[in-house]
């Protein structure tokens, strides 16, 4: 075996694992893994001009390693660190090299752990077969069937034929597997066959279009096992002609599932998140960060147009007498059916936000605070006509109500809250309007109203 810093090319003479391999023209590689890193340290001569090594070890790999679905199978991914006792992990298994300025290559490896060295040491042995050039196969394909079939055959990927009428007349063994059937099986039979029913006429026109285009595609589709089950994979095809001049269209796929699967749960985690960071959880209405926003935006909106814009701040009455009184259980099914029963009396230009606790803000916007004070007094007559939760608790609310003029979001906030209060020293179960803002042309302010 060749240790750090040892140069040359007959590595096979040095290592019998590796000698055995060049006999049956199997590349071989030995990495010797420091601290979960693989470093390359020998080579047999197979893979010296398969793989087109240079001379002197240790060594860093000189290509990108892409596993299966050309994913980059880098760090804890590398082929050379997937060793265990179970026996699956034993078996070859397809990966893919992309080297500069070389085509990218798939080939079928085996990783055997190697006994001996030192303690600190684990050296693995990885043997490689069956190394083709992918990128070149879509673009020099000959012109023979029978060669093409040869060459189809060998491929890890899976590949098919199609003919014009859209007859499956080449299936390589691993697109059989993929799907589940014997060679016999496809062969002869249309393409639908292993399509969702769904797909079947806008596969067909691609499929006449395609003899037209001529020139590869590549696109992700769903298609259908023999068991049923869907999975989505990556096309690639192209057009070539047999040696009567007939035109035959190559295909080649990729399975994709697991990324696809892993992006549409990572998109549903987003949507969830940005549900999260925008909505209250127990009412569904939009909670006291977005809802400043959007306030800001009212704000900003009005005084950009001239646009009339209101604000109220609600306050359900007695609210912690009924959790203290009927437990938190109830307390929140009254914050939920209260949030659903105004935010459906409401206009949908109007917003109504979870503030905190049992504090509500609501943005009207197009109407004064006078309108806005009789919506409220229509909200607040309406819920006393309700029963809330299972208790069948009759609920009402305190509310202020204030009208932007030149003031700022949080001016505006404190006139409200100033209302709110107002409302509540007046008895609660009504409605006050806050004066405007210093300075406005109009200074009018009306006491607490109640329904």
């Amino acid at each position: 075996m060749i240790e750090s810093g040892q140069t040359g090319s007959r590595h096979a003479g040095q290592d019998p694992s590796l000698a055995g391999l060049d006999t049956l023209d199997i590349a071989a590689l030995i990495y010797r893994i420091d601290a979960g890193v693989p470093l390359l340290i020998a080579s047999n001569d197979s893979a010296m001009s398969q793989l087109n090594l240079g001379k002197r070890f240790p060594m860093a790999d000189p290509w990108q390693w892409l596993d299966a679905q050309l994913q980059p199978a880098s760090g804890v991914d590398h082929p050379a660190l997937q060793t265990g006792p179970a026996a699956e992990d034993r078996q070859w298994r397809c990966y893919h090299i992309r080297q500069h300025r070389q085509p990218l290559r798939a080939l079928q490896l085996k990783v055997t752990p190697l006994d001996g060295g030192h303690a600190s040491e684990k050296r693995v042995l990885v043997a490689i077969s069956d190394i083709t050039d992918v990128d070149s196969v879509s673009t020099q394909l000959p012109q023979s069937f029978s060669q093409l079939r040869r060459l189809i055959g060998t491929l890890p990927m899976g590949a098919c034929i199609i003919d014009v009428e859209g007859y499956l007349r080449l299936a390589n063994p691993a697109f059989c597997a993929f799907f589940g059937y014997t060679e016999s099986e496809l062969l002869n039979a249309h393409f639908r066959k292993i399509l969702p029913s769904a797909q079947y006429e806008e596969a067909t026109l691609r499929h006449q279009a395609s003899f037209s285009r001529g020139n590869a595609q590549r696109r992700a589709v769903d298609v259908k096992l023999r068991d049923g089950k869907l999975r989505t994979v990556i096309v690639e095809d192209m057009i070539c002609h047999k040696d009567d001049g007939q035109p035959l269209r190559v295909v080649f796929l990729v399975d994709i599932t697991e990324r696809r699967n892993f992006e549409r749960r990572l998109e549903e985690k987003n949507r969830r998140l940005e549900y999260l960071a925008t909505r209250d959880e127990l009412t569904g209405l939009h909670n006291r960060r977005f809802g400043l926003e959007l306030l800001e935006q009212s704000v900003e909106r009005s005084q950009r147009y001239g646009e009339r814009v209101s604000v109220a701040m609600l306050d359900i009455d007695h609210f912690k007498t009924i959790n203290d009184t009927y437990g938190h259980a109830v307390g929140d099914t009254v914050l939920q059916e209260f949030s659903q029963h105004l935010d459906q009396a409401l206009r949908t230009s109007d917003t109504l936000i979870r503030w905190g606790g049992e504090e509500f803000l609501l943005i009207l916007p197009g109407i004064d605070r006078f309108a806005a004070q009789r919506t409220i007094d229509r909200l607040l007559h309406a819920l006393r006509q309700q029963r809330l939760s299972t208790a069948s608790l009759s609920v009402s609310f305190s509310a202020g109500v204030g009208e932007h003029r030149q003031e700022s979001t949080d001016q505006l906030l404190e006139a409200v809250d100033s209302a709110l209060y107002q409302a509540k020293s007046a008895g609660r179960n009504c409605v006050a309007i806050a004066p405007l803002y210093a300075g406005a042309r109009e200074d009018e302010s009306r006491p607490c109203s109640s329904t």
